[in-house]
């Protein structure tokens, strides 16, 4: 005779839900229909169990959002060693705004709330300066990282404000390559 499990919290070695596959459930949902379209009660729905099993294991949904911030940002910087200050700069922003046009909802949620944003996207600004202040004398007071940060943001947001947007990365680089070669150029002007 086998004992049926009774009402309650099931036994930890039954449970198949984890963090990370409610990010893997939350993630897709977040980036086509947007924060709005996240619910505990739709991730339950769709993992098959209760609305409270993925508040146990995910947190609050600032916490959740903070999460999928993380894990869609996490692989934006990649290797960038070996190059020029230019080069590093651009290939930064280049891979930020691809990460950023795929989950530009999370991108808008993290402008809203920035107690969201994780460690990722803080070391994808601190490499970012790191390399504006070579580029830009010291970058005093950020000016030009804060110039391409806003450029890539802008970008992103207008490209993904709806569908029939024919914006696409060539068109960011365009824009990112005038304004790094007019700091360039001014810097080796005043050499």
């Amino acid at each position: 005779m086998t004992k049926e499990q009774g009402a309650g919290r099931p036994r930890k070695s039954d449970s198949k839900l984890t963090k990370q596959s409610i990010i893997a459930a939350a993630l897709p949902i977040v980036q086509q229909h947007g924060v709005n379209a996240l619910s505990f009660r739709a991730l339950a729905d769709q993992l098959g169990v209760t609305p409270m099993a993925v508040t146990y294991h995910s947190g609050s949904k600032a916490e959740l959002l903070a999460d999928l911030v993380e894990a869609a940002f996490r692989d934006a910087l990649g290797d960038i060693g070996g190059r020029t200050a230019t080069e590093r700069a651009r290939l930064i922003l280049v891979r930020y705004c691809t990460c950023a046009l795929r989950n530009a909802h999370l991108l808008r949620a993290v402008l809203n709330d920035t107690s969201i944003m994780g460690p990722s996207l803080y070391r994808i600004t601190e490499t970012l300066s790191q390399n504006t202040k070579i580029l830009n004398d010291g970058d005093k007071g950020d000016v030009l990282l804060h110039l391409l940060i806003d450029y890539t943001h802008g970008f992103v947001l207008s490209a993904t404000a709806n569908n029939d947007n024919p914006l696409i990365i060539d068109d960011f680089l365009r824009g990112l390559d005038w304004i790094l070669d007019r700091v360039v150029s001014n810097d080796e002007s005043t050499k």
